[in-house]
């Protein structure tokens, strides 16, 4: 095999690796050999006891790394995914709300999420409701921003007893917004709702109808009942 010439020069306390020649990279046991591809048969391992082992350093509009397939990483931890950080793409909200909240005809918040990060969420939300005699109906809607009179998504129907109503809708979210599912009645005969949730998981793209904002739409009534008012 033809192999390359190695130079040692010797600069203060260490050694200047040169080399020169046609042929490939060192083998396991060689010298590494820069501006060649490299070859072994087994792992090599880079120890600096007194900080970073590694470091490298590329132009701005080159990747400082590259690797040849799509296998995971055992243990790999990196700040960035697709440009965003770790704290901007693992995030979302939710609420559970497992005490009896009385509803009527003002709507009344059953569940909210925490404050959340700027983005487009996909939310979905239910409450079991205890329609009493005389109300009619029970409706419930999810809406950005506490307390908004605004509403992304509607659930309910025309019943007395009990009911479900559930709600999905994407949304876009300013920073701080709080997701909330609220709930009314078509009258106050004592009403309530039970077991209220709310999970809001953000997305990194969407397609189709743009989300709705906070300022989307005021809430609509629904077909064949008065309008509803904040409290």
């Amino acid at each position: 095999m033809n192999r390359p010439v190695t130079i040692l020069i010797s600069v203060g306390a260490g050694f200047l690796l040169l080399a020169a020649g046609t042929a490939a990279g060192a083998a396991t046991g060689g010298n590494f050999l820069l501006g060649q591809a490299n070859t072994e048969t087994t792992q090599a391992t880079l120890t600096n006891t007194a900080g970073t082992p590694l470091k490298l350093v590329a132009p701005a509009n080159a990747a400082p790394l590259k690797v040849s397939n799509s296998t995971m990483v055992a243990g790999l931890n990196a700040q960035y995914l697709g440009g965003m950080t770790a704290a901007q793409v693992a995030t979302g909200g939710d609420g559970f709300n497992s005490a009896v909240t009385v509803i009527g005809s003002a709507p009344i918040a059953v569940a909210s999420t925490g404050p959340l990060p700027a983005g487009t969420y996909y939310v979905t939300a239910t409450a079991l409701l205890r329609i009493a005699d005389g109300d009619l109906a029970g409706f419930c809607y999810i809406t950005p921003g506490a307390g908004l009179p605004t509403a992304t998504a509607y659930g309910g129907a025309q019943v007395v007893g009990w009911g479900q109503t559930a709600a999905t809708t994407a949304v876009n979210v300013t920073e701080g917004d709080t997701l909330q599912y609220w709930c009314y009645t078509t009258a106050d005969n004592g009403s309530v709702s039970f077991y209220a949730g709310i999970t809001a998981i953000r997305v990194l793209s969407s397609s189709g109808t743009p989300p709705l904002r906070a300022a989307g739409h005021p809430i609509a009534n629904p077909p064949g009942r008065p309008a509803p008012h904040v409290r």
